[in-house]
């Protein structure tokens, strides 16, 4: 029987390789992301320009911008590289079904018995280095028995040594590396520092006993782990279920009318699965595949959970028209995407069930799915709370076919200190108006008084307004936590008033129109933000 191998790959760049896929300008340059730690700035991700200036991740900010003054910095988004590595995992199935995250920044892949599917165990290794590469992402690699053995090799050897065969050579390879590549904690790595015993192999001719008394048992089970004494076996994800039905056609379909059956009965079977879990979809993919081999896919989206089959079936059937079925089809798969969790509604008496669950409105649902389905996802805009004092900030449109933020979450990063909500204005002595300007418009010298009072006026958009009476100040204040915009030229008036504590009016007309303006506590002059309705 073959010796078990683990393939073992380390990201160090993962978290500013995501944002360099975002804007590829960040990677010409000195880059890094920061995190709120204890009460204090550090640093999160270095990219490689930065890792040669002498950054290093965990170093206070304040550290980084003595050794670096112009590094670039970005909040990091530990939520997003956890989802990335996640669809890594999923990526890197195609060595083997067996694989598990590592950490934050890894992956252990079983690949037992796999290598001669690509060549020879050093293929393999390269052809995923290279791979990973050709798509962005920098991975270090290393192939041992066992997976801190493997992952030893990838972190602590810059993945430059050849595969290891066997526990033998495995015990050869790791000693002379630090002891740090057994992941010990702070207190053992000091503890067996402080009496010399600096590499793995220093630990090796040493009584188990005694290590276990003097620095505890984790060093002595991460050893044994590493040089395979003692059982480490891989957790990979959860095997579940997809959601995906299948129709085969005894011989190949083209008419419209024969798509439209086909489509209907997927649909039919998908709902009575989603009906017996009560589940949801949101997203649904119709793979349609020919004779000739050629495979056109479909996806179309809901705006909220939705398991009737009428309506999935009719959100397809405006797209069905785009499908050329060539010499004919021969099979149609339909898979479920997005699926959320619901549960069953009790209804009116006197209104009927239309199979959509959890929504006081399933018909407005209905017509913006098909309006989507017609015009594109990206036309059906909804507005989301963000975590901001500044009113321009406080708002997000986003398509309505993406999930909504979580509740209490920021939809940026830098705003995650402060939670994300929209408050009630009903009756509340500040209310917000009916319209925000995306950007404040500066009245300029239009004004006749230079404080408010009774009787003044201004000119906004080409025309004079009188004022007949005003209300306020309401101070807002930006957040403590975002750092002023660097004074340049050419700089928009938003970001001219990005740390300025702002007193805001509300303005009444001499036409009962209402307005909401501002005044900047240190930038002269009166803006113009809002309207009410």
């Amino acid at each position: 029987m073959a010796e078990r191998l683990v393939l073992a790959l380390w990201f160090p760049y993962l978290a500013t390789e995501r944002l360099e896929r975002r804007d590829p300008a960040l990677a010409a340059k000195p880059f890094a992301t920061f995190l709120e730690s204890r009460g204090q700035l550090i640093l999160g991700a270095v990219n490689p320009g930065a890792a040669e200036a002498g950054l290093t991740p965990g170093m206070t900010l304040a550290n980084a911008r003595a050794l670096l003054p112009d590094i670039t910095l970005r909040p990091g988004e530990p939520g997003d590289d956890l989802r990335l590595l996640e669809k890594l995992r999923g990526w890197s199935e195609r060595y083997t079904p067996w694989v598990a995250l590592d950490g934050v920044d890894g992956l252990f892949l079983d690949v037992t018995g796999c290598a001669h599917l690509f060549g020879d165990e050093a293929t393999m290794m390269r052809d995923c280095v290279e791979r990973l590469d050709g798509i962005g992402f920098t991975a270090l690699a290393g192939l041992a028995p066992t997976k801190l053995g493997a992952a030893a090799l990838a972190r602590f050897c810059d993945g430059a040594v050849p595969p290891v065969m066997s526990s033998a050579h495995l015990r050869e390879v790791l000693s002379p590396l630090p002891v740090e590549a057994l992941r010990l904690t702070a207190e053992a790595a000091d503890g067996v520092h402080r009496v010399g015993l600096n590499r793995i192999g220093d630990l090796l001719p040493l009584p188990r006993a005694s290590l276990a008394s003097r620095y505890g048992l984790d060093l002595v089970n991460r050893l044994d782990r590493a040089l395979g004494d003692q059982a480490d076996p891989i957790s990979p994800k959860r095997f579940t279920m997809p959601w995906r039905t299948r129709l085969n056609f005894p011989d190949p379909i083209g008419l419209p009318d024969d798509l439209v059956a086909g489509v209907k009965r997927l649909v039919a079977r998908l709902s009575q699965r989603l009906e017996r879990e009560q589940k949801g979809c949101r997203r649904l993919e119709l793979s349609v595949f020919r004779v000739d081999g050629e495979v056109t896919r479909l996806s179309v989206g809901a705006a909220e959970a939705v398991r009737d089959p009428d309506h999935l079936a009719r959100l397809f059937g405006e797209r069905l028209g785009s499908i050329d079925p060539g010499f004919g089809i021969e099979s149609m798969v339909l898979t479920g995407i997005a699926l959320e969790d619901v549960s069953a509604r009790q209804e009116d008496a006197d209104q009927q069930d239309d199979g959509q669950v959890g929504k006081a409105a399933p018909g407005l649902s209905k017509l913006t799915d098909r309006l989507a389905s017609r015009l594109g996802e990206g036309a059906i805009l909804r507005a989301e709370p963000c975590a901001s004092h500044m009113p321009e900030r406080a708002t997000r449109y986003t398509s309505l076919y993406l999930p909504p933020a979580p509740k209490g979450k920021s939809l940026k990063a830098a705003d995650r200190e402060a939670p994300a909500y929209w408050p009630d204005w009903q009756g509340n002595a500040t209310p917000r108006p009916t319209l925000i300007l995306p950007v404040p418009e500066k009245l300029g010298d239009s004004v006749t008084a230079p404080l408010p009072g009774a009787r003044w006026s201004f000119r906004w958009r080409g025309r004079d307004h009188g004022v007949r009476r005003m209300s306020g100040p309401e101070r807002i204040s930006p957040e403590w936590w975002r750092h002023p915009p660097e004074n340049r030229a050419g700089v928009t008036v938003l970001d001219d008033l990005e740390g300025q504590v702002r007193d805001y009016y509300r303005v009444e007309g001499m036409r009962g129109e209402l307005y909401w303006m501002f005044r900047p506590a240190i930038h002269p002059g009166w803006y113009m933000h809002g309207v009410f309705a």
